[in-house]
């Protein structure tokens, strides 16, 4: 089975702290159902990804399928793939609306854990939900957050749950858990919330938007933001914040691609800035 594309970043910092020099392995959108990301394809990727032996591999939400045509892979089954990847500094997760929807108690607002998060505690895999983490990478200390889903209970004629609110995201928390003085380095599956953070949240990594998954010409037709097309691929600097949105492996709704192809993106920290 041949391999996804690799795309690479060169990421430095924006702002006078210590950027701990390190390769990060981002894996988004898998959308996993029948025909079109089963169990082998994952299990591909999955060793593609390990065989790029980065120092930490993040995971950044839509493991659930949602494709027309294709059956939706068990949470379960689609944990014991992912639990086979490794990495030195560990690999964290967070999720996105489509994982959410699976589940219809939690996206009504009753608190309780997705079947993706019961099925990644179950295999392993760590979860970062509205979390914060301290790290180290050859003796420099970083923060790692991680943010929930910013669209947990938006959709079709559903806009917000019982309480009001349209996210499971509580960014009020992450940045109480910050160090300001620390790199931080934040997982959010929907990249709206990046004009809303403080200046030393200095890079968030992001999906969701499958870079637009239908670009003609190079520009994004439809991209589920409240940005629109402004953060739908790549890297952007501003001010003292980075962001990389990771164009993702699979697909939503339309089983097709076009001039987006599935990638595993790698970031190499430490280096000199490369602003989109």
């Amino acid at each position: 089975m041949s391999g996804v594309a690799v795309t690479r970043y060169a990421v430095g910092g924006l702002r006078d702290v210590a950027v701990p020099r390190l390769s990060v392995a981002l894996l988004s959108d898998f959308h996993a159902s029948t025909r079109f990301m089963d169990r082998p394809r994952i299990a591909g990727i999955v060793d593609q990804a390990n065989a790029l032996r980065a120092d930490l591999v993040l995971l950044l939400g839509d493991y659930a399928g949602h494709v027309i045509g294709g059956r939706s892979l068990a949470p379960e089954d689609v944990a014991e793939e992912l639990a086979r990847l490794s990495a030195p500094l560990g690999v964290f997760s967070v999720f996105g609306n489509h994982d959410w929807y699976n589940d219809p108690a939690p996206r009504m607002g009753e608190g309780q854990p997705t079947t993706w998060h019961r099925a990644f505690a179950a295999k392993g895999i760590p979860t970062l939900s509205n979390e914060v983490l301290p790290m180290e990478a050859g003796g420099v200390p970083f923060r790692l957050a991680g943010l929930e889903s910013q669209r947990a209970f938006v959709k079709k004629r559903r806009r917000r749950d019982r309480a009001g609110r349209p996210g499971a995201d509580d960014l009020g928390t992450v940045m109480d858990g910050l160090d300001p003085s620390l790199f931080t380095l934040l997982m959010a599956h929907e990249p709206d919330v990046f004009p809303e953070l403080a200046g030393h949240v200095d890079l968030t990594v992001s999906g969701h938007t499958h870079g637009g998954q239908i670009v003609p010409f190079g520009r994004p037709l439809v991209v589920p933001s409240r940005h629109g097309t402004r953060y739908a691929y790549g890297h952007f600097a501003e001010g003292t914040r980075q962001m990389v949105v990771c164009g993702g492996l699979g697909f939503t709704t339309i089983p097709l691609r076009i001039g987006r192809p599935p990638e595993i993106v790698v970031l190499e920290l430490g280096a000199p800035v490369q602003s989109a």
